[in-house]
């Protein structure tokens, strides 16, 4: 949870156009698994998956690398 809160927070300390507000916003959404990759409008999609990439994060809001391919 505090994890999820840090990312949160930073995410739109360190963003700040409007664009990149959503894309940190479905990131959220994401990473507290409310939306999934494929919810996400697809022109926003690399953007997305690149912040998320960023954060070492893969397209499920898992850390890149695991075996968790989805969560529940």
């Amino acid at each position: 949870q505090k994890l999820k809160k840090l990312l949160r927070n930073k995410i739109f300390i360190i963003w700040g156009k409007e664009v990149v507000d959503m894309v940190a916003l479905y990131c959220v959404l994401i990473i507290n698994g409310r939306r999934t990759f494929d919810q996400v409008p697809a022109k926003l999609q690399d953007a997305v998956r690149e912040m998320l990439a960023e954060m070492g994060l893969d397209e499920n809001g898992n850390p890149a690398g695991s075996n968790a391919s989805m969560r529940p």
